[in-house]
């Protein structure tokens, strides 16, 4: 979403999930719907946003004083945060469940003038949001499908006018979400096994019909390198959620899925036909 971004490590905890409303018909046009927004999150709310839209995708900047705080070189939320995005993210909800606007996505960039730079980014589809309401999507699961990122912009905080906006696709959140998935569903296992490994952040993306993680599975300082077998476990591991994730969504418009073990360089290359077997 933002250009000339650099990452930080950062500890983020967020566990909001914002009021979801229902509606019977449209009440907000498309072309009333950003203004129907920032007006609701001023007068209901006492919160001032800018919203626009790019495509499918509708992003939405809250900048307020407080909401995040910095000690050393982690960013954070404060502790009154979940409060003030609980209430955003109810405003987006309320307007985007009673828009005719076609959106696919929202995005909410949050950030404050005493941590300069620095922007927590949110990132929903609206199908799942829709599928909530409706109760077919589980409160955790709806959790585990939001993209939550704290990221880093060297120099002031840029308002929306002057941040390069994108549309995102379907493909590239299911590729954030997917290498979010699957570090924290090997952290676990990894875990409860007792293996005396280190999981780092895994990446992804999708390129020429085919998603490409990065999975970052190492030994910690003093063990030895990681065994066939081991590395095997982590390939199926990751495998089993790409295809449950792949297959809740209905998403076939990709032909093969790679993994790659960064410490070792190896590799698996599946077709998209083998992924049945792996749910």
């Amino acid at each position: 979403m933002l250009k000339d971004v650099r990452g930080r490590r950062t500890f983020v905890c967020l566990a909001v999930g914002g009021l979801l409303l229902g509606a019977c018909s449209p009440s907000y046009r498309q072309d009333q719907l950003v203004q129907a927004l920032t007006t609701i999150c001023v007068t209901d709310y006492h919160l001032s946003v800018s919203a626009r839209q790019v495509g499918q995708t509708l992003t939405v900047h809250l900048h307020h004083d407080g909401i995040l705080q910095q000690q050393g070189t982690q960013i954070g939320l404060a502790e009154s945060a979940n409060e003030v995005l609980g209430n955003i993210l109810e405003a987006i909800h309320r307007v985007i469940l009673s828009s005719d606007a076609r959106l696919n996505f929202y995005v909410v960039l949050v950030s404050d003038a005493t941590v300069p730079g620095a922007y927590l980014t949110i990132i929903r589809y609206v199908e799942d949001v829709r599928r909530a309401n409706a109760n077919m999507l589980p409160p955790t699961e709806f959790f585990h499908r939001t993209i939550f990122d704290l990221k880093f912009v060297s120099g002031p905080t840029l308002g929306l006018d002057q941040l390069s906006l994108d549309d995102i696709q379907l493909e590239q959140f299911l590729s954030w979400q997917l290498a979010r998935r699957i570090h924290t569903h090997l952290t676990d296992q990894l875990q409860r096994h007792g293996i005396p490994v280190d999981v780092g952040p895994c990446s992804g993306e999708f390129r020429n019909s085919e998603f490409a993680f990065t999975l970052n599975v190492a030994p910690t300082p003093g063990q030895a390198g990681l065994d066939d077998a081991l590395i095997q476990q982590v390939f199926q591991d990751a495998t089993s959620v790409i295809a449950q994730v792949l297959s809740d969504y209905q998403f076939k418009r990709f032909e093969r899925v790679r993994l790659i073990h960064l410490p070792t360089g190896r590799s698996l290359l599946l077709p998209k036909t083998r992924l049945e077997l792996f749910r």
